[in-house]
């Protein structure tokens, strides 16, 4: 069950077109839920997210929505810097039906589908997404004539820009879908094993079935990252997540696969600019 419900009219009066583009740098959120639609863009930094109970590290380029009443998580995200649409189902009433038949949209208008997808945009649709969100962003600032219709509009182009990129990364007639086969077994092993510290893209490599340089490629089209840097940034969110917990260093080390805690200390430095201790300690 969700610790709160967030409400539209909290952020925006309703005198107001229902639509909003926010900058969001937060630390971590509790589980909550909300009474409108929520596209979630990450620009920077990485953290884990849960949502119907499945935890997923997000990360610069990740893309989702969220539809009302969904509860979720983010944990560990005191780095993590997004931007946030939130907007009622008013903002499309003269499309929703259109809307709902591009690829991507069903989980938009379903109260039964439990399923959120991730999209990991590429360079091309991360600039595009980023340049339309910091118009919208710039119109709900600058509260011009007409900027309630041209923010409806802009929404309409983002939620179509999601679609395309729906159907380019996850759609189920993609071959290509850079989240099937082998990257997407990839994920789950190392969700499973993260914590062994004998783990290696070798090991996740011979599981799903290829070599390590070739799951390396693969993980780098999907994710702009190579395998081993992904892993390094799933083991530091779920440091993360425990120092906020008040688990002490040593342990939350131990816990997400470091043998020792000196490496741990210096690559979650390097990483975050502090140590384990002084980002648990900023945590209190």
């Amino acid at each position: 069950m969700p610790e709160k419900t967030i409400r539209l009219h909290e952020l925006i009066r309703q005198d107001e077109p229902p639509v909003r583009v926010m900058r969001s740098y937060h630390t971590t959120i509790g589980r909550h839920d909300h009474d409108f639609y929520e596209l979630v863009y990450v620009t920077e930094g990485f953290c884990l997210h849960e949502v119907y109970g499945e935890v997923t590290l997000l990360m610069e380029g990740d893309l989702f929505i969220l539809p009302p009443g969904v509860a979720h998580r983010y944990i560990g995200n005191r780095v993590t810097r997004i931007f946030n649409c939130v907007f009622s189902g008013q903002a499309f009433v003269g499309s929703r039906d259109k809307l709902a038949g591009l690829p991507g949209m069903e989980q938009l208008f379903s109260a039964e589908d439990e399923r959120i997808p991730l999209l990991h945009l590429s360079l091309n649709e991360r600039k595009r997404c980023r340049r339309q969100l910091e118009i919208m962003l710039e119109e709900c600032t600058e509260r011009q004539t007409g900027w309630g219709l041209r923010l409806s509009g802009l929404l309409t182009c983002v939620l179509v820009d999601y679609a395309r990129s729906f159907s380019s990364h996850v759609g189920a007639d993609t071959e290509n879908s850079v989240y099937s086969g082998y990257v997407a077994q990839a994920l789950s092993y190392i969700d499973a094993h993260f914590a062994e510290p004998e783990l290696t893209v070798r090991e996740i490599a011979a599981q799903v079935g290829v070599s390590a340089d070739y799951l390396s490629r693969q993980f780098r089209k999907a994710l702009g990252i190579g395998a081993q840097e992904y892993l390094k940034r799933y083991r530091f969110a779920r440091a993360m997540a425990l120092l906020q917990a008040d688990i002490p260093v040593g342990e939350a080390a131990r816990e997400v696969g470091f043998s020792s805690l000196c490496h741990f200390s210096r690559e979650f430095k390097k990483e975050l600019g502090v140590t384990p201790s002084q980002y648990r300690n900023q945590e209190e």
